[in-house]
């Protein structure tokens, strides 16, 4: 691990974690997401890692020109880059070493297999970029404050387990950890209709899972204490096959619409800004 990434981490007598060629794992398994064995096949086997390093720097529907110019601003910058949530996607850091393959970069996710596997495959590809791997929950970030100078998240906000109400613990924790002028460079999604989320709940009977989500992902960044530099409209699609809740929307006739967002966050001082206004 480049001596950078290693300087950002608690002692161990702190943040106890299990070190497995060289990548701390910090028993997060519960708060990453839940593969079965087909899915991690499919990585490896099923060629999914190797598609999408292969195609890093292509655009397609989802790498569109925002989500480039995205990716263009973190790399520019040359600074090294904590991925938080990085997934099987491997978060935004293929698309920013197309740009920059100099860039240091730390993916880490929740999920042990991710990083592990991720690892594995590049070591095999023997990969000329710099990344490193760490498992934890971004929901406690095994980082000193006032540390990291960029953080980047494709989905990864979006997708934390057990993050409080209003999803703002892991947000609260990549403030703390970010340095005072340091940035985050995020794309992140949220429903574009809440009623139809609920009206969903009622007609199948279960519990409002988004219950407790009252703020959207602009007024949760703020509350935190983020300055928005640059707010961007990145896709809109229907959600209706890859996701239980989708299907269940679908079966009901009613569109379950997502709208994606590409942010560019900055920290101005150690302390928050101020509050969102209510």
């Amino acid at each position: 691990m480049e001596n950078f990434f290693e300087s950002l981490f608690y002692p161990k007598r702190k943040f106890d974690f299990e070190l497995q060629n060289d990548i701390r794992y910090y028993n997060s398994e519960r708060d990453g997401d839940q593969f079965q064995v087909e899915d991690i096949s499919a990585w490896i086997d099923g060629g999914i890692f190797k598609r999408r390093w292969d195609n890093r720097g292509h655009p397609n529907q989802y790498a569109n020109d925002v989500y480039f110019s995205l990716c263009k601003e973190a790399a520019e910058l040359a600074l090294p880059i904590v991925d938080i949530a990085s997934g099987p996607g491997l978060g935004l850091l293929p698309d920013i070493l197309s740009i920059n393959p100099d860039t240091k970069t730390l993916a880490t996710d929740a999920c042990p297999k991710v990083v592990e596997k991720w690892s594995q495959f590049l070591r095999q590809q023997k990969s000329i970029e710099s990344v490193d791997f760490a498992s934890f929950s971004v929901n406690h970030i095994p980082f000193h404050s006032n540390s990291v100078p960029v953080i980047t998240s494709n989905l990864g906000f979006s997708s934390l387990r057990y993050a409080g109400p209003d999803q703002v613990n892991g947000i609260n924790e990549a403030f703390r950890v970010l340095k005072p002028g340091g940035y985050i460079f995020a794309i992140e999604n949220e429903f574009a209709d809440m009623q139809v989320v609920r009206k969903v709940f009622d007609l199948w009977g279960r519990e409002n899972w988004f219950k407790n989500n009252e703020l959207n992902w602009s007024q949760r960044f703020r509350r935190a204490g983020f300055t928005i530099e640059s707010e961007m409209p990145h896709l809109t699609r229907i959600e209706n096959a890859d996701w239980e809740f989708g299907e269940v929307a679908a079966g009901f006739g009613l569109d379950l619409v997502v709208k994606f967002t590409a942010y560019k966050l900055r920290k101005i001082s150690a302390e928050k800004i101020a509050e969102f206004p209510e």
